[in-house]
């Protein structure tokens, strides 16, 4: 596992690999909130993105991302904390931090949301010193949208998901993700789900099992997933009303299950 930390910011981080180097992917941060902010109404008003997400409102408006950014930093707070204590002991420090050999209790919460495109490192120390928003990544209990809307099944699988605890390996986790409309096909997307589970679900939250979904259409998304072995389980016809709002018609979807890493 690798878990990096600013030792100027206090922030812990995940590294992408070569040929993404300048990528990185923290926490939300409480003091950038109008700028995060200002990046997700963009994004999220772009047909390239907002067509292919089922969540968000829209039109996405500035209040919007303020209090989603304001309700990610209350939740990761605890998170965060952990890890910075952790880094900061004088054992870790002189171990690498997190990479040391003992392992802490698992977590239940993937903290590292922001996709972040660093653009000043410092030259002595390689530590990022500035960087611009450019995606959001989440892991979180899954809500199984194979079964049907509104069905006791549904009710009940989603109810046994949330009451086990942090750690438990039958725990299905769900993960989702969108990205700059200026960033995408370069393969950004696909190396973070990568290095998100690799780096953090599995080592820290003990991830086995896992699912995601995309509408039928979005290729993007689809190669995302077959590249870190995900593979259909199913596809629901019409899954998603129609929404006049984005111009959108009743839009299918496909499940997909990990089967691990490659």
């Amino acid at each position: 596992m690798v878990v990096h930390y600013n030792p100027l910011t206090k922030e812990p981080y995940l590294q992408l690999p070569a040929p993404f180097a300048n990528i990185i992917m923290t926490p939300h941060r409480e003091h950038q909130i109008e700028e995060a902010s200002t990046a997700m109404t963009e994004f999220l008003n772009d047909s390239r993105v907002y067509s292919w997400l089922q969540g968000p409102p829209y039109p996405f408006l500035h209040e919007h991302g303020v209090d989603w950014v304001k309700m990610k930093v209350a939740e990761q707070e605890e998170v965060v904390s952990t890890l910075q204590k952790e880094f900061e002991t004088p054992e870790n420090q002189q171990r690498d931090g997190l990479n040391s050999p003992k392992q802490p209790a698992f977590f239940d919460y993937f903290p590292f949301l922001c996709i972040r495109e660093v653009t000043e490192r410092d030259p002595a120390t390689g530590t990022p010193l500035q960087d611009v928003w450019i995606g959001d990544l989440s892991l979180t209990r899954y809500d199984f949208y194979e079964l049907e809307r509104n069905s006791p099944e549904l009710a009940q699988a989603q109810k046994q998901n949330k009451e086990l605890p942090a750690g438990h390996k039958d725990i299905v986790w769900g993960l989702g993700y969108y990205l700059s409309p200026a960033q995408q096909g370069r393969g950004i997307m696909s190396v973070a789900v990568r290095t998100a589970i690799q780096d953090w679900a599995i080592p820290r939250m003990n991830l086995h099992l896992l699912k995601s979904s995309y509408f039928v259409g979005n290729k993007g998304s689809s190669r995302v997933l077959e590249k870190n072995n995900f593979k259909a389980i199913g596809t629901f016809k019409d899954w998603h009303p129609a929404n006049p709002l984005k111009g959108l018609g009743p839009m299918s979807i496909v499940v997909v299950e990990w089967k691990g890493l490659l």
